[in-house]
């Protein structure tokens, strides 16, 4: 019996590694060997001092090589592997936006459907939001549509504006990222379909698409590969278990995992044409100098030739390569970034463990797809 464990161990592990491809295709139709990428890989790594990386390629719209490199776990050398479990931060978002749109197809919610409508209560009433109830005229115009195109005038993070998530620009006049406006969403599907949001994801994300290492909270199941991540010095930050589901940002997961949820997208599967179709349109031109920080306010044209845009979860773009969509999962140390180009079939999943990976995004998306297009100036990545 030992025996034909072992055996059959074996045979999965050979028949996993047997399907890995031996090259990769980059979005300009060369190939890169598997072995010479991942010896590139290692050495941005190292000489970028990133903790650890995993990394997960699609092309043809389908898996063909996951990696991992570094560590999960610096002080007791534990390497990070492609099962390790990590936080996937605003990764969170284009999931939460997918729920949204299935529950859509379904015709329990509309995009357009004011959200004070789903509420039981007036805004002023739940302790969270109670701030918006300042200018309720305004607050009663905000839509789903809004909050998952980052046009609804909240706030990026509370903490930013004195606790406060008073609104900071009329609804549907500009794109201002906002992790308030994307918790409010999946506050307000929570209660109005009765149910956990972390529920909902399993039963339509994760379960269907076999997610097995994703979930909106902790699992106890996690603790047996999990990753701490590491602030620029190298000291230690600890691990996010987050014990309730936030849709802006609470979802754990692994990057070969995360990158069956971007070929959906890719494919437009799981969606009627019509959702496929809004989810990656844009709905608001961006016009910010940044994403994020004191420059989100400074207005600039230096990106209408890529036509930046937000659609629905998702930020978009033009590339030569026809449309890219984008996402990043910025934590306290962990940092993320998808990037896919659906008409080319190619994408690549992006999750670390460390405050360093942004400032060598460019080097690794250029190394594992040959993109030189995803808009990191945009994203801060490439500031000083």
């Amino acid at each position: 019996m030992k025996r034909l464990f072992i055996f059959t161990f074996i045979f999965f592990v050979s028949v996993f590694y047997s399907q890995q491809a031996n090259q990769v295709k980059h979005l300009n139709g060369t190939h890169v060997l598997t072995k010479t990428l991942r010896e590139r890989l290692a050495h941005i790594v190292d000489s970028s001092h990133i903790t650890g990386l995993q990394v997960a390629i699609i092309n043809e719209n389908k898996l063909v090589w996951v990696s991992s490199l570094g560590y999960k776990d610096t002080e007791y050398k534990k390497p990070l592997n492609d099962s390790t479990v990590m936080y996937g931060a605003s990764l969170t978002k284009p999931v939460s936006a997918y729920i949204f749109l299935r529950l859509a197809d379904k015709g329990i919610l509309d995009l357009d459907r004011p959200v004070y409508t789903y509420l039981k209560r007036p805004i002023g009433e739940y302790p969270k939001w109670k701030d918006l109830a300042e200018d309720t005229v305004a607050f009663k115009r905000i839509t789903p549509r809004m909050l998952l195109d980052h046009s609804s005038g909240m706030p990026v993070l509370r903490h930013l504006y004195n606790d406060k998530v008073s609104l900071i620009a009329k609804p549907g006049e500009r794109f201002y990222y906002s992790n308030e406006g994307i918790n409010l969403l999946g506050y307000m599907i929570e209660e109005y379909t009765g149910k956990k949001l972390e529920n909902i994801a399993r039963e339509e994300v994760f379960g269907p698409l076999k997610m097995t290492h994703t979930s909106m909270v902790w699992e106890k199941a996690f603790e047996n590969n999990f990753s701490y991540a590491y602030f620029k010095d190298g000291s230690k930050y600890g691990s996010e278990r987050r014990e309730s589901s936030r849709a802006a940002g609470s979802m754990s997961t692994t990057a070969d995992d995360y990158a069956l949820f971007i070929a959906q997208l890719m494919m437009r599967k799981g969606l009627s044409q019509h959702f496929s179709e809004q989810m990656l349109s844009p709905q608001v031109f961006i016009k910010s100098k940044r994403g994020f920080g004191p420059l989100k306010d400074s207005l600039t044209s230096e990106n209408d030739a890529i036509k930046l845009a937000w659609g629905l979860g998702v930020g978009l773009f033009r590339s030569p390569y026809g449309l890219g969509f984008f996402h990043t999962g910025h934590g306290e140390a962990n940092q993320n970034l998808a990037v896919a180009f659906p008409e080319k079939g190619i994408a690549v999943i992006l999750m670390s463990n460390s405050e360093n990976f942004e400032k060598a995004s460019n080097q690794i998306l250029k190394a594992c797809i040959g993109d030189s297009d995803t808009p990191l100036v945009w994203l801060g990545h490439l500031d000083n």
